[in-house]
């Protein structure tokens, strides 16, 4: 980790761009629901792109690395590609991490037929897809990392858990041959969370994912472990 960090260029841009799992409430203070690009003791949120940002800026002073957290909770990839050009292009990242999907799985499964067309796992690889070519030809030597989205069983998709598993990973399916096609670093979140509650079976599911999509302190430090070892 600290080599490959240390051989980063100084000033580098990371950009972490997703939905509520990235978002932590970043850039918002007290009694207000406006963001704040100035308020540094905000403008991280209280997620994982907090820790990768905090450890990576006090280990490595004399890079003065850049971070943005510009995820929005909610999003699809449908909003999310909406915003590229402003939250994602105009900020010229060097670093580009994505985690979306889980929404786009949720809402396909409330939604009725012609919602779902949009929010099918093929329109969210076609969208998907856009995106990063648009990064891409923008610079080329963009290092690029996508996170999967996830779900435990936990809330209410401890019912009907299997089925929901199953929607989810076709998303997944869609984030792992992207980052083969594209040669992106992949961190399976999915796994990642299995492999916690596996390693620690007396230790509650919800430890981990509060309400079954959404990390706690714990998930959270886990991502952004994962996250310092895809680099």
């Amino acid at each position: 980790m600290k080599d490959s960090f240390s051989k980063k260029e100084k000033g580098s841009v990371f950009l972490f761009i997703g939905d509520s799992i990235t978002d932590g409430n970043w850039g918002v203070k007290s009694h207000t629901s406006k963001r704040s690009y100035k308020d540094l003791n905000h403008i991280f949120g209280h997620g994982y792109v907090f820790l990768c940002a905090s450890e990576m800026m006090s280990q490595y002073p004399e890079k003065e690395f850049v971070f943005h957290n510009r995820g929005i909770s909610g999003n699809t990839i449908v909003d999310m590609a909406s915003r590229w050009q402003t939250d994602c292009l105009d900020l010229q990242p060097d670093v580009l991490t994505v985690m979306v999907g889980i929404n786009d799985a949720c809402y396909y499964q409330a939604g009725n037929d012609s919602l779902r067309a949009s929010l099918s796992a093929q329109a969210y690889e076609t969208n998907y897809r856009q995106i990063l070519d648009a990064s891409l030809q923008q610079n080329p030597d963009l290092q690029i990392i996508l996170i999967t989205p996830f779900i435990a069983p936990v809330g209410k998709y401890q019912n009907d858990y299997d089925a929901w598993y199953t929607l989810v990973q076709s998303y997944v399916d869609v984030v792992k041959s992207l980052a083969k096609d594209y040669d992106a670093s992949l961190i399976d979140s999915q796994q990642l969370f299995e492999k916690a509650w596996k390693k620690h079976p007396q230790t509650p599911v919800s430890y981990w994912v509060w309400d079954g999509i959404h990390p706690t302190a714990a998930g959270h430090s886990l991502m952004s472990k994962a996250w310092r070892a895809a680099n």
